[in-house]
Parts: structure tokens; sequence; C-alpha cells
């Protein structure tokens, strides 16, 4: 019994996903059947043990367009019955690819003008438009309605849907310091990794650049992170050497998760990068879950403050001049400017702070257009300048203090509690020095000692 034929269809019920299941029981008859009547046998038989959904992939196999299952069954049947009538008249057998053409051009020609073309050979065509042709891997065509179909599957079965979001960190200095063939084979390293470390049913793609996306049906939150953390061990534990190049990758995550995180597909994705962003900002090298980003330790303050942009290097692009600051926080913050700046980019700007000019350097990792010559620009602080500032350290911690309106953390103006236990010893000893001449010398010369 060849694998895949409708005599297996009873099995199709137990598949994780039932319609890809039945495509693929639905192409293989179309094209390993021998005879005609043996292939609409097999598809009556197909109908037969599952119904409607059966109707509706041949169908949309046969017609390349979307239908429902209702009106797919009225066609598959109205097809049928149109292929005898048909070949009645004639006095020959009738294909069914002449009855498909012939039913729907009499009701309207409802399909346009048509091209024939073999199944085997239109699906090669469709697998092409859908894969990334340098990883291999789904691209962002593919990834997209891959999304939607399963958001929906996932809010119709009341499922979970993680989505995780991956970045290669200082991809840039990868290509501009090793060239791009060495660029490309990175991603194409990577690439593999996803393949071989998803389940059957999760879906990896390409989404642009250095940027990859995995579906993870039926997965938690915590089991979505548990994947990524594997993965992430996996690449920055293993060197690859390429062309006599030893080459370190390291990668940002971020994964959301339906419906904790979001209630449309899209936005589900959104949140991911969002998490993946927060991740890069952080110090890269890292996965964060979005929502939780939102608890970390050191959160983002919302600003609207000018400050002055200038170039690192000479990949910025355009010279920001002035721009606007929204949000800052110890990795990062976030501008706004009417001039785009290239991803990768190394920034220096100076802002200020409570009367304070404060300059920092940093890695544009977003560039985002959400208006007509506005964008975002997303900025995480280069490793000496962020965290190990003290100033903005201090004025951070003050700032959320006010903001959750908890006790304000004043430890800059606080005097020196060594100061202040020496003056009270002092004062101790003035008092003992009055009534016990001895003691109360001994004392006075600690506290003289403590201050």
């Amino acid at each position: 019994m060849a694998p895949g034929r409708p005599e297996e269809a009873m099995r199709v019920s137990q598949e994780p996903d039932n319609e890809t299941y039945l495509k693929k029981v639905v192409l293989a008859c179309l094209q390993q059947s021998a005879h005609e009547e043996q292939l609409v046998e097999e598809l009556r038989l197909l109908v037969r043990q599952e119904g409607d959904a059966a109707c509706k992939v041949i169908m949309e196999l046969l017609l390349n367009r979307t239908f429902s299952a209702s009106e797919a069954s009225k066609c598959w049947h109205g097809v049928l019955q149109h292929q005898q009538a048909l070949a009645a008249v004639l006095g020959r057998r009738v294909t069914l690819t002449v009855a498909v053409g012939d039913y729907f051009a009499l009701r309207g020609n409802t399909i346009g003008h048509a091209k024939l073309i073999a199944v085997q050979d239109f699906e090669a065509l469709l697998a092409e438009k859908n894969i990334d042709f340098l990883t291999g891997l789904n691209n962002r065509h593919s990834l997209e309605l891959a999304l939607e179909q399963e958001f929906q599957r996932a809010a119709r079965y009341g499922r979970k849907l993680s989505v995780l979001f991956w970045d290669l960190d200082s991809f840039k200095e990868i290509n501009d310091q090793l060239g791009h063939d060495v660029g490309d084979q990175v991603l194409q390293h990577f690439g593999r990794v996803l393949a071989t470390g998803k389940r059957t049913v999760d879906f990896a793609a390409r989404y642009g650049g250095d940027e990859f996306v995995m579906l993870l049906p039926d997965v938690d939150p915590e089991g979505a992170m548990t994947m990524a953390e594997r993965i992430r061990d996996q690449v920055c534990r293993q060197p690859v050497f390429i062309d006599k190049h030893r080459v370190e990758i390291t990668l940002s995550g971020g994964i959301a998760t339906y419906p904790e995180d979001a209630s449309y597909a899209r936005d589900l994705l959104v949140c991911a990068d969002y998490a993946m962003l927060q991740a890069k900002g952080r110090g890269k090298n890292s996965v964060m879950r979005y929502g939780v980003t939102e608890k970390r330790a050191a959160p983002r303050l919302d600003l609207a403050v000018p400050l002055t942009v200038s170039r690192l290097d000479e990949q910025a692009g355009s010279d920001l001049a002035a721009a606007m600051a929204k949000n800052i926080s110890h990795s990062g913050m976030l501008l706004e400017s009417r001039l785009p700046v290239n991803r990768g980019a190394r920034l220096e700007m100076e802002i200020t702070l409570e009367d304070r000019k404060l300059t920092v350097k940093g890695e544009v990792v977003r560039v985002e257009k959400f208006a007509e010559q506005r964008f975002g620009v997303g900025v995480a602080f280069l490793k000496s300048e962020g965290m190990a500032d003290d100033f903005l350290h201090d004025y951070l911690r003050r700032a959320h203090g006010l903001r959750r309106g908890g006790p304000v953390d004043n430890s800059m103006e606080q005097p020196d509690r060594r100061v202040v236990w020496g003056n009270e010893i002092i004062q101790a000893g003035m008092l003992a020095l009055m009534i016990f001449p001895v003691y109360g010398l001994q004392v006075l010369l600690k506290g003289v000692t403590a201050g």
C-alpha cells in the first residue's frame, strides 16, 4: 500500500494537523493515480471518510482558491454530477480536470482564464515561493500565512501558541570584518540549527536579514523558554569554523504567547519582537518573555527630552543631528527622529538630565517608521557606557521611585554614615567627659577616629 493513500485516511483524525495531512493524501492521489477512474474513486473514498473537510482540501488544490467547507462540498458533488452528464452527452470519458473547468465556466466563469500545469510542477513552484533561498527555511510570506492559520487554530480549540523571535547579535560586525560570504554561511548554520532543533509541528522561518521566527503550537511560555534556552546555549557554546575563521555566535530572543500576551496574530509577532529587543538592550545573548520585561530590574523611564546625536562610524547613514529621547533605561534609549539611521550604526548621544549633560554611546538595534518622516530608533548602550554610568544609575533609581509613588532614593544627598556615627560618638564622649573624665576621654578619642 503506497504511503499517503486514502486507505490510510482513517488515521487522519489522530494527526496533529488534520488539514495538512489531508493535503498530503489528496496530492498523493493526484500525482500517483494511474487512471482517471482510480483517481475519482480514491477521492470519493476520502470524502466518505472525512466529509466536508476533505471536499475543502480537494477543491482548493484543484483550483488554488479558498473555499468554506460547505461551499466546497456543494462544488465537489456538483463537479462529479457534471462529469457524468458530460460523459453521457459526449459519449466518451471526461477527465476530472475538464469537468471542473466546464462546471465553473457554466457558473459564471468564476475562475477566469485558467492555465493548465501539472500538479507536481505547481506544488514545486509554490514551495519555491515560500522558501528562503539562502537558509532553506520558510520565508516571511509563508510565515505570515502560517501564523494566521496557527493562531486561528489555537483560538478555535483554546490552545496555546508561542512565538519565538530570534536576532543574531553583532551580525553586522561579522559581515564587515569577515565578509558577506562568511555572514551568509553563519545564517545558513543557524537555519540548520533551527530546522534540526524544532519539533515536527513547529514552524521555522527567516523573517529577514539576521532575524528568524519560530511558531510553537501548544507550547506555553515556560516550554518556549526551555526550547529557546536550549537553542541559544547550543549556538553560543559551539563556535563555527568558516574559511579558517573561528566565528562565535550569540543570540537575543523574545517570546510571546497566546492568549496571555496578544489577542491578534500580528500583535503576537510584534510582542515577541519587542521582547527580543529588550533582551538585546539588556546586554544581548539572552532570551526574555514579553510582559516579564516590564518587571525587569532596569525598567524604562518615559521622557520627552531633546538630545544631540552624532555618528561614530560611516554606517549610520543620515546624520540625525537633533532628535528626541522618548524613554531611557540603564541599558538603552528610544529616540524619535525625522531622519532614518542604519541598523547596527554606532552613535554618540548628548542628553541633559537634571541640568547635567550626559554623553553616552550606543548601537542602533531597531529602526521603525511609524509616521511620515518620523522614525523610532532603538539604541542599546555600549557596555562601557550603560550600567557603569553612576549618574544615570542613580538618576533612574530616584525617577522610578517618584513614578511608582514609592520612597525616593536620595542616597547621593545623604551624609556618609561613618561621619554620622562618628559625630554621635563624639557627642556621647563629651557628655561622658563631664561625668567620668577618664572613660569620657576614651570615648571621645574613639569618636574622632570613627569620624
